[in-house]
């Protein structure tokens, strides 16, 4: 008696073309998540930088006093010096010293006290060194824990450097590989206590038991409404249930 074929095996010559075709076609292939190599490690804040007087020390303070002493001494000699011009005579040469000296150093004496009066620098917010822990993986409905450890970078010059005060966290569910995200689950997380300029942000996400998806992830911005571009974009490692 003739064998049955098994199941999924060609069944004569025109099945075992037909099965080799499908073998060798061409499959759908879809992005792969980030893989934690490629995800970002700095951020910049997208928001206009902010204005703040700038502070100075009180060697700088000093410092400036005494350029500003000088200039007032020039200009207070190139005024003298054109009195001195009006005596008459010979004296009237005093006027060619006196009239460019009083000229030229009131006026950076002014500026120089406008300058520092008005003097502003720039806060930008940024981190640097972005590192955001996991765990081992994600299971729906059980709680995830958070955790991002950031730099505050240095400072350039004319400016300040400063963390985000909060970072909203969120949860989301892809339902196919390539899929947006819908949001499941939104902490906002405050900054911890910090260690020189490192900080840290830690919170607690959860999706509801049932929700079923191809790929999850997590999504870091800067403000809870998202108006601006995330911080972070991670994929999370689906553990299967209990």
């Amino acid at each position: 008696m003739r064998r049955k074929a098994q199941a999924g095996m060609p069944d004569g010559p025109r099945s075992a073309a037909g099965y080799a075709r499908r073998l060798y076609m061409a499959q759908p292939s879809f992005p792969a998540p980030p893989s934690d190599a490629e995800l970002p490690t700095t951020w910049t804040s997208a928001t206009p930088p902010a204005l703040e007087r700038a502070s100075r020390s009180a060697a700088d303070w000093l410092a400036w006093l005494v350029a500003l002493a000088v200039l007032v001494f020039m200009a207070v000699f190139g005024l003298q010096a054109m009195r001195w011009s009006l005596a008459g005579g010979w004296q009237w040469l005093w006027m060619l010293v006196g009239l460019p000296f009083f000229g030229i150093f009131s006026v950076l004496a002014v500026l120089a006290v406008v300058t520092r009066l008005r003097e502003r620098r720039r806060v930008r917010m940024a981190l640097e060194g972005l590192s955001l822990e996991r765990g081992e993986g994600f299971r729906v409905g059980e709680p995830l824990e958070l955790r991002l450890g950031a730099t505050v970078p240095a400072a350039q010059e004319g400016e300040r450097t400063v963390a985000p005060e909060r970072i909203a966290m969120r949860l989301m569910r892809h339902r196919t590989v390539d899929a947006a995200g819908e949001c499941c689950c939104e902490a906002v997380a405050f900054r911890e206590g910090a260690r020189g300029r490192r900080v840290f942000y830690a919170c607690e996400l959860r999706a509801e038991a049932g929700l079923d998806a191809a790929r999850w992830s997590v999504e870091l911005h800067e403000v809870p409404d998202g108006s601006w571009p995330p911080i972070l974009v991670a994929p999370l490692r689906l553990l299967p249930e209990r």
